[in-house]
């Protein structure tokens, strides 16, 4: 019973203290849906900007973060500007017989917890 104390006061002792959170949200095209009339799988017909703001929980900006997307033939990487800010031109893709997909995003920066987010854009045929 000592030893099983010790070794979770140890595994405590690991944990670095104040590891601070953020969050990310999508302020530009948090959803996208285009009609690809006939076609079971498709690319969409266009390009979209996707704006990403990363912040902390005390709601200040967390410039050179990383941010990820992954998801609906997208899979991209960028970094966190001044503001917080990130923008990515994507170009989804669905399956057949896909109506719905998400593109996941996952955020990585100095200092804090990773954040991840399953669902962060949805994107869909109309």
């Amino acid at each position: 019973m000592v030893v099983a104390v010790a070794v979770i006061a140890a595994v405590i002792a690991m944990i670095p203290s104040g590891t601070k959170t953020l969050q990310a949200t999508v302020i530009q095209n948090p959803v996208i849906g285009e009609n690809p009339g006939n076609a079971s799988a498709f690319t969409f017909s266009k390009t979209y900007d996707v704006t990403i703001k990363v912040i902390t929980n005390n709601d200040k900006v967390v410039s050179g973060a990383t941010v990820m997307l992954i998801g609906a033939g997208v899979a991209e990487s960028g970094i966190t500007n001044s503001d917080g800010i990130v923008t990515f031109s994507i170009r989804p893709s669905l399956g057949e017989n896909v109506n719905e997909d998400h593109i996941k995003m996952t955020v990585k920066a100095n200092g804090f917890q990773d954040y991840t987010d399953e669902d962060a854009i949805t994107v869909y045929r109309l």
